[in-house]
């Protein structure tokens, strides 16, 4: 059964347990990297929101025999009965009005190649081989509930603004949400392995690694937007430094003075990408090079 006729039995299913309850939708969504979605939307008639549901996933496990059609149309009506009134009382002033929505504009880093598409239809600009695009958090909802649109050009038509005013507010806001997150990777890696230590000790590193993110640890990549968090780590190591883009959320920082070549740890990075990060969150193949005397992130490799 393809994906298509696999959702449109769900939502079939979805339909009958609903009866007039519910209003249900296939949808299709353009994510990151250029990877689609597809899903079912559900809503109340008397609501003003509504919640999104992907099939990609039950989808696979049931071509893998792993769940029946039957038991992904009751787990997906159950989720949809729990959150379909998650957005009722939540403010959704900020979709047109800019004073309710600046306070709430993020940044994002993606792969500008990658994402052509998407780029077409969202205010974005050029940094190294990325582009920084924007989304607005949503508050108000139930505990364990993430809200965030990403901002489209029909937006800036309705604020009334330019890509240069979100740039501005979403590298302003960043530090709203607190002090950027700078650990060392060996001790991240002692506290996930407590008992007995831990095997990935500087010394089998060869090399001191940081993680750079944000207090959410959610596209905490955009950190690098940041020329005050950039000039604090190399004051903070005392020298230029790499960093390896390891995925949307988070980079990699090594002090500059490693033997590694840069076009070594671009391949390293490359095979982690193809090997480890799923499609949806990988960021670059490349390797950067911050000259803490320039104040300068570039290319290295």
């Amino acid at each position: 059964m393809r994906l298509e006729k696999f959702a449109e039995e769900v939502l079939k299913g979805v339909e009958e347990k609903a009866g007039e309850t519910l209003k249900v939708q296939i949808v299709s969504a353009n994510k990151n990297n250029g990877v689609t979605l597809t899903g079912i939307t559900a809503s109340r008639p008397e609501s003003s929101g509504g919640a999104c549901i992907y099939l990609n996933g039950y989808y696979e496990g049931y071509c893998d025999s792993q769940i029946t059609l039957d038991w992904v149309t009751e787990d997906v009506y159950g989720k949809f009965v729990e959150h379909c009134n998650d957005l009722d009382g939540v403010d959704m002033k900020l979709l047109w009005d800019w004073e309710a929505a600046k306070s709430h504009i993020r940044a994002k880093l993606v792969n500008r190649e990658m994402n052509r598409e998407l780029l077409k239809g969202v205010p974005h600009r050029d940094f190294l081989d990325l582009a920084v695009i924007y989304y607005v958090t949503v508050e108000g909802l139930p505990e364990g509930v993430n809200g965030a649109f990403t901002v489209s050009d029909g937006n800036m038509e309705i604020w009334k603004k330019e890509e240069d005013d979100l740039y501005q507010m979403a590298v302003s806001n960043m530090r709203l949400d607190g002090k950027p997150v700078f650990e060392d990777m060996e001790e991240i890696l002692r506290s996930m392995i407590p008992v007995g230590g831990c095997p990935f000790t500087s010394k089998a590193l060869k090399v001191r690694m940081y993680v750079l993110t944000n207090p959410q640890k959610i596209f905490g990549a955009a950190e690098l937007l940041d020329e005050n968090t950039l000039r604090g780590i190399g004051d903070k190591l005392g020298c230029d430094f790499i960093v390896l883009p390891s995925s949307l959320h988070e980079s990699i920082i090594i002090p500059a003075d490693v033997s590694a070549a840069y076009q070594e740890l671009a391949e390293m990075v490359t095979d982690i990408n193809r090997n480890v990060v799923s499609v949806e969150e990988r960021l670059s193949d490349h390797v950067y090079l911050y000259e803490r005397k320039e104040g300068v992130l570039r290319i290295a490799a």
